[in-house]
C-alpha cells in the first residue's frame, strides 16, 4: 500500500498542499475572513478565543494553534495576530520555523487593517503559486494519520459502516500508520471494550481518569452524560442508549492494541491506534484530531450530514436507505447492500480502502468539492 503525497521537514506527509491563514486572537478574524474572500483556495480559520483565558483553556488554544499549523497538509502558514493576545503571532513563528514555510502578519505593528489586508493580499498571492508548483512523491502507507469520526448516528452505523472503518483502520495500523478514535462523551458503555486492548495499566487509567472527570463535570453542570447522549436525532435512528451507542461507536477502532490517550492537538509520540480526548460536536472533534496531525478522516453517518474539514478530506460513509435517500450527494460510499442485500464488512471494507487511498492521492470528497469547512475550536467547556 502506498501513495502519493508532500513530504515536510519533520518527516510528515501532507496529502493536501494548503495554505493557511490562521488567526491567533478573535481581534484578527476580520482580516483572516477578508482573505478568505478574496482568495478562496486558501483556507482561512477564525475562531472566537486567544486573549484573558483561564490557563487550561490558554493551553488548549496554544495547542490548537500549534497543531493546526503543523498538520502535514499544510504547506504554508500565515499567522495574522493583533499583537497584545496570549499567544502572539510572532511566538507561533518560532515555534513552527525551519517545519514548513510560516510567516506572520501582527496588526499592530503594520499600522492597522489596510497595511495588514495589502501584506497578506501579497503573502496569499505568493504562498498559492508556490505551494502550487509542488509535486507529489511515492509514501509508504505507514506515512498515513488517519481519524474515525461517526455523526448522525443511527443502527445502521453499529452495524455496519463502523465495523467496516474498524477493518480498515486495522489495515492502516497494520501497516505501521495511524489512527485515532475520538469523542470522549460517547465512550461511556464501551470502556470494557478498550480496556481489554490497553497497551498497559497507565494507559487504563488514563481512561478512566478522563471518563470520570467527564462525568463529575457533567453532573456539576446539571445533567448526566447519558440524559444528553444519545441526541434526538440517534433516538429516531432507532439508538436506544448511550452504551448502545457507544458499543457501536467503539467498532471504528477495529480489534487493535490502543497506544494511548491523546488530548486535544497532542500529536502521538509513534504510530498505532490513539484515543483522544475530544469534543462530541464534529466540527470541534475534527479540529482537534486535524491538530494532532490526522490527514483524512473516515465519517461514518447513519441520518446523513454535510460536515466537512477545513485541513483534512473527510469521506462520507452510509449504510442507511434513509440517510442515503435524504443525503445522497453529501455520501460518499454508500454500504447499504451491508444490511439490504447480505454484503460482507470486508466487501465494504474494502470499498472504503479504494477511496481512502484515492484521496490520498489528490481525488476530492464531496464535502471538498461542497466547499464544507466547517471549524470550531475546542475549548474545555466543550470537553
Amino acid at each position: 500500500m502506498k501513495f502519493s503525497g508532500y513530504r515536510r521537514n519533520d518527516g510528515s506527509v501532507g496529502v493536501r498542499n494548503h495554505v493557511l491563514f490562521l488567526s491567533t486572537v478573535v481581534c484578527a478574524n476580520g482580516i483572516v475572513h477578508q482573505i478568505g474572500c478574496e482568495f478562496p483556495k486558501a483556507i482561512c480559520l477564525e475562531h472566537d478565543k486567544g486573549c484573558i483565558e483561564l490557563g487550561d483553556d490558554r493551553e488548549m488554544t496554544r495547542s490548537m494553534l500549534i497543531g493546526l499549523a503543523r498538520n502535514p497538509n499544510v504547506g504554508a502558514v500565515v499567522f495574522v495576530g493583533l499583537g497584545c493576545e496570549d499567544t502572539t503571532a510572532k511566538y507561533l513563528e518560532k515555534e513552527l520555523q525551519g517545519q514548513k514555510t510560516v510567516t506572520q502578519v501582527t496588526i499592530q505593528d503594520e499600522k492597522g487593517t489596510t497595511n495588514s489586508l495589502n501584506r497578506c493580499r501579497a503573502l496569499a498571492k505568493q504562498l498559492l503559486e508556490e505551494t502550487a508548483k509542488a509535486t507529489r512523491e511515492p509514501c509508504e502507507a505507514g506515512k498515513l494519520v488517519l481519524a474515525t469520526k461517526c455523526g448522525g448516528t443511527d443502527w445502521t452505523s453499529a452495524l455496519a459502516s463502523n465495523p467496516a472503518v474498524g477493518i480498515v483502520s486495522d489495515r492502516i495500523v497494520a501497516a505501521g500508520g495511524t489512527s485515532f478514535l475520538g469523542e470522549t462523551i460517547g465512550w461511556y458503555g464501551a470502556e470494557k471494550d478498550y480496556f481489554r486492548r490497553v497497551r498497559n495499566e497507565d494507559c487504563k487509567k488514563q481512561i478512566i481518569k478522563i471518563m470520570q472527570r467527564r462525568y463529575e463535570d457533567s453532573e456539576r453542570r446539571g445533567m448526566r452524560v447519558e440524559k444528553s447522549n444519545p441526541s434526538p436525532g440517534n433516538i429516531e435512528g432507532g439508538i436506544t442508549t448511550l452504551v448502545e451507542k457507544a458499543l457501536g461507536s467503539s467498532r471504528k477502532s477495529g480489534e487493535s492494541i490502543i497506544e494511548g490517550v491523546l488530548s486535544v492537538g497532542e500529536y502521538p509520540p509513534g504510530p498505532g491506534l490513539w484515543l483522544m480526548d475530544n469534543p462530541g460536536i464534529d466540527p470541534g472533534s475534527l479540529a482537534g484530531m486535524a491538530a494532532a496531525g490526522a490527514q483524512i478522516v473516515l465519517f461514518t453517518t447513519g441520518r446523513g450530514t454535510p460536515t466537512g474539514s477545513p485541513l483534512c478530506p473527510v469521506i462520507k460513509i452510509c449504510a442507511s436507505p434513509n440517510g442515503v435517500a435524504a443525503l445522497r450527494e453529501n455520501t460518499d460510499i454508500d454500504l447499504t447492500d451491508i444490511v439490504m442485500q447480505g454484503a460482507t464488512l470486508q466487501s465494504g471494507a474494502d470499498r472504503i480502502e479504494d477511496r481512502l487511498w484515492e484521496v490520498a492521492n489528490g481525488k476530492l470528497t464531496i464535502s471538498e468539492q461542497f466547499g464544507h469547512r466547517e471549524f470550531v475550536m475546542p475549548t474545555v467547556d466543550l470537553l
